[in-house]
C-alpha cells in the first residue's frame, strides 16, 4: 500500500507547489508562453539592437558614433562640396586597375551608381523617368577630369545627386573611378549636354493710332 499511494502523494505535491506558485502573482512575461519565469534571458536588462527602452538617459543598441570619429584604416575625406577643383588637383588614385580591384569597381557602380547613371554611365538609369536626368560620363569632358575631380562628386554629391560617404568609403570610390575609366575605353565619346533653350520674352503689339475723328483713314 505506501508504494501505491507514492505516486498519488507525488501528483499532490507537484499540484500544490503549481498552485503556489500561481497564488505569488507572478508578472507576465513580455512574449507569449512566459508566463511566472522572471529569469527568462530574455528580458534581462541588456543592450538590443533598436531598443531605447532600457536606459531611458541614453539611446541603446544602434547608436550613431562620436562626431569627428573616424573608422580604423580610414581618413575622412578634406574637400568641401565646392571644392571639386581644389580635389581634382591634389587626390591622386591611390589604387591601380588589377582586375580584382576593376571587379570590386564594377560592384559599387552597379550597387549605387546604374540605378541614375546607366550600365553603361550615359545617364540613362531606371530612375531618371522620375528623377531629373544626370549627364553622361562618356562625354570628353568627364574623360578629361582627373581622377579626383571624378571621386569628389560621390563624396560630397552634386546638384540633384546626394552625397554617397556613408554607405561607400574612398577606397571603394576610386574602385567605381577605375571602373568607370574602364567603361570609357570601350564607349563612344558622348555629345555634350545640350544647352537649355533661352526662354523668349514675349514682347506686346505696338498700340496703333487711332483715326481722327470724322475724317477717312
Amino acid at each position: 500500500m505506501p508504494n501505491a499511494r507514492r505516486p498519488l502523494a507525488l501528483a499532490a505535491l507537484a499540484s500544490s507547489l503549481l498552485l503556489a506558485g500561481c497564488d505569488l502573482g507572478l508578472p507576465a512575461g513580455r512574449t507569449p508562453h512566459r508566463e511566472g519565469n522572471r529569469l527568462d534571458m530574455g528580458d534581462q536588462r541588456k543592450l538590443k539592437p533598436q531598443r531605447k527602452d532600457l536606459f531611458l538617459a541614453r539611446p541603446t543598441g544602434l547608436m550613431e558614433p562620436q562626431p569627428g570619429s573616424v573608422a580604423a584604416g580610414e581618413a575622412l575625406y578634406p574637400y568641401a562640396q565646392n571644392e571639386a577643383d581644389k580635389a581634382g588637383a591634389e587626390l591622386v588614385n591611390p589604387l591601380q586597375p588589377t582586375p580584382a580591384v576593376l571587379a570590386r569597381g564594377k560592384f559599387v557602380y552597379e550597387s549605387f551608381c546604374i540605378a541614375c547613371h546607366g550600365a553603361k554611365g550615359a545617364g540613362d538609369g531606371k530612375v531618371t523617368a522620375l528623377f531629373p536626368k544626370p549627364p553622361s560620363l562618356m562625354t570628353q569632358k568627364v574623360r578629361d577630369w582627373p581622377d579626383g575631380q571624378l571621386v569628389h562628386r560621390p563624396m560630397r554629391g552634386q546638384n540633384s545627386m546626394p552625397s554617397h560617404a556613408r554607405q561607400i568609403d574612398q577606397n571603394e570610390a576610386w574602385a567605381a573611378v577605375l571602373w568607370i575609366r574602364e567603361m570609357q575605353k570601350g564607349e563612344p565619346v558622348a555629345p555634350p549636354p545640350a544647352a537649355p533653350a533661352a526662354a523668349t520674352a514675349s514682347v506686346p503689339p505696338a498700340p496703333q493710332a487711332a483715326p481722327p475723328a470724322g475724317g477717312k483713314s
